[in-house]
C-alpha cells in the first residue's frame, strides 16, 4: 500500500467517554464522504467486531496512557450530518459498547484490581454491611461480623466491597452518601491480564445464578507489574430484572456461605460450560411458556452432549501392544466357531465393529445425564418422557396439542433441574429436587 493511500485510512479523532456513553467523533475533510462510506460499510459487517477494525496511534492527550484498545468493541451506533463539524472538518460519531486503555502502572497498587459492578451487583455487596450507623457526630458502615474475610481463588483473593461516595453542600440541608458495588481482588503472584479477567467472569458468572440476575462488571481496574488497564463497558438494560437464591433447589446458603465453600476447583474446571448455561438460565428467566421450556430444555441438552464428550469411552487397562494381543487371541476364538470358508468375511465384519466397541453404550436420550447426577423423576407427575414429548410437539410445530398447565408444569420441573445442574457444576453438592409441581 502506498503512502497516499494509508494516509486516506487515517483520520483525527476525539474520544468521549461518559458515564454510560463512549462516543468517538472521526473527522474528516467532506469531499471524501467518509461518513457515508462508514455508514453504509458498517451495515455489512458484523457489528459486534466492530472494533477489531479499529488501530489507535499518538494517544498524546495524558502523558500516563499508553496504549487505547478497541477489539472487544460492539457498534452501537453511527450518527452522520452534513451539520456535524469542527473547524474547517466534517465528523461522524460512533457510539461503543467498551474500551480498554493501558496506563504506565501504579506501583502503590501493583497486584491489586476493582471490578465495579453494575446496578444488579448491589444485591451481591449490601448483605456484607450494616446500615449507616451514627453517634456522637460520627458515622460509620461497617461490614457485618464475620464477612469481613477474603475469599480464595488459586493465587488471588477477593471481597465483595462499596466504595464509598459523598457529596455535600453547606447550603444544603442534606449530604449525600452514594454506595458503589464492587469486587476487590488481591494476587498473591505476579498475575497476567487474562487470568485477572477470566477470576472476574467466573465470580461475576456465579454470582448471576445465585441471584438469578445479569450482573456485570461496568468499570475495572486491573493493576499489574507493567501497567495498569482499566475496562469501561456499556450495561445493556435488561427485560425484566429477577431476583432468586438457591431456595428453589432446597439449598439454604447465603452468599457469604456459597463463597466459603469449596467451590474453587469444580467451577474452574467448568468455566466454560458455566458461561454458557448461566447465561442461558438468566435468559430463560425472561421469556415465557414455550421459549422458556426449550431454552431450559437446551441447557440440559448442552450438557448431555459435553458428558458425552468426556465418558463416552471404556477405560482400558494394559499397554496398546499387549490389548491388540488380547484383541487378536478372542478374535481366534471367534473363528473356531465359524465355518473355514466364511472365516474371512467374518473378520471384516469384526473389524467394522471393532472401533465401536470401545464406545459405552447410551442410555434413552438425557437418562444417563440426570441419572448421573441422582435427578431421579419417576414419581414425579411430569417424568422424563412427557418432557421429551412436549419438547418434540414444539420442535416440530404442534404447539396446538400441548396442554398448557403440562407446560407450567414442566418449566417449574426443568427450572428445579436446570438449577441443581449448574450447582454441581460449580461442586455444590447440598440440594433437594422437590417434584411437587402444584
Amino acid at each position: 500500500m502506498t503512502d497516499a493511500k494509508k494516509s486516506k485510512l487515517i483520520h483525527h479523532a476525539h474520544l468521549y467517554s461518559r458515564e454510560n456513553e463512549i462516543e468517538l467523533r472521526i473527522l474528516f475533510e467532506s469531499n471524501t464522504y467518509f461518513g457515508r462510506k462508514l455508514s453504509l460499510w458498517a451495515s455489512q459487517i458484523n457489528l459486534k467486531m466492530f472494533g477489531s477494525f479499529i488501530q489507535t496511534s499518538n494517544e498524546n492527550q495524558n502523558d500516563r496512557l499508553e496504549k487505547i484498545d478497541f477489539t472487544n468493541a460492539s457498534l452501537l451506533g453511527v450518527t452522520n450530518s452534513t451539520s456535524q463539524y469542527e473547524g474547517d472538518f466534517e465528523y461522524v460519531i460512533i457510539k461503543i459498547d467498551c474500551i480498554k486503555f493501558y496506563w504506565i502502572p501504579s506501583k502503590e497498587n501493583i497486584n491489586t484490581a476493582e471490578f465495579y459492578l453494575n446496578e444488579y451487583g448491589f444485591k451481591v455487596v449490601k448483605n456484607f454491611y450494616a446500615p449507616l450507623f451514627g453517634i456522637d457526630g460520627g458515622f460509620n458502615i461497617s461490614r457485618m461480623n464475620g464477612m469481613d474475610v477474603f475469599y480464595t481463588l488459586e493465587n488471588t483473593e477477593f471481597r465483595p466491597e462499596f466504595n464509598f461516595c459523598y457529596s455535600d453542600n453547606k447550603s444544603n440541608s442534606e449530604a449525600k452518601i452514594t454506595k458503589e458495588p464492587k469486587i476487590q481482588f488481591r494476587y498473591k503472584d505476579n498475575i497476567t491480564e487474562t487470568e485477572a479477567i477470566k477470576y472476574a467472569d467466573l465470580i461475576r458468572t456465579i454470582a448471576s445464578f445465585y441471584f438469578h440476575t445479569p450482573i456485570d462488571y461496568t468499570l475495572s481496574r486491573i493493576h499489574l507489574e507493567k501497567n495498569t488497564i482499566t475496562i469501561k463497558k456499556i450495561q445493556k438494560k435488561s427485560a425484566l430484572e429477577s431476583s432468586g437464591n438457591f431456595l428453589g433447589f432446597k439449598n439454604y446458603w447465603n452468599f457469604h456461605k456459597l463463597m466459603n465453600s469449596n467451590w474453587q476447583k469444580s467451577a474452574l474446571d467448568n468455566n466454560d460450560m458455566l458461561i454458557i448455561v448461566v447465561s442461558r438460565f438468566l435468559h430463560a428467566k425472561n421469556v415465557y411458556d414455550t421459549s422458556k421450556f426449550l431454552i431450559y430444555y437446551s441447557i440440559i441438552e448442552y450438557l448431555k452432549a459435553m458428558h458425552d464428550e468426556i465418558n463416552s469411552e471404556f477405560s482400558f487397562i494394559g499397554t496398546k501392544k499387549t490389548r491388540n494381543t488380547k484383541c487378536n487371541e478372542a478374535v481366534n476364538l471367534l473363528l473356531e466357531i465359524v465355518p473355514k470358508e466364511e472365516q474371512e468375511e467374518f473378520k471384516i465384519r469384526l473389524d467394522s465393529l471393532k472401533d465401536g466397541l470401545k464406545f459405552r453404550p447410551m442410555k434413552r436420550p438425557l437418562e444417563e445425564l440426570l441419572l448421573k447426577n441422582k435427578i431421579n423423576l419417576n414419581e414425579c407427575s411430569i417424568d422424563l418422557k412427557k418432557l421429551v414429548e412436549i419438547r418434540n410437539s414444539l420442535v416440530h410445530g404442534s404447539p396446538k396439542i400441548i396442554n398448557y398447565d403440562e407446560l407450567e408444569k414442566a418449566n417449574k420441573l426443568l427450572y428445579r433441574i436446570t438449577g441443581i445442574l449448574i450447582l454441581q457444576l460449580i461442586g455444590v453438592n447440598e440440594w433437594e429436587l422437590d417434584l411437587n409441581l402444584e
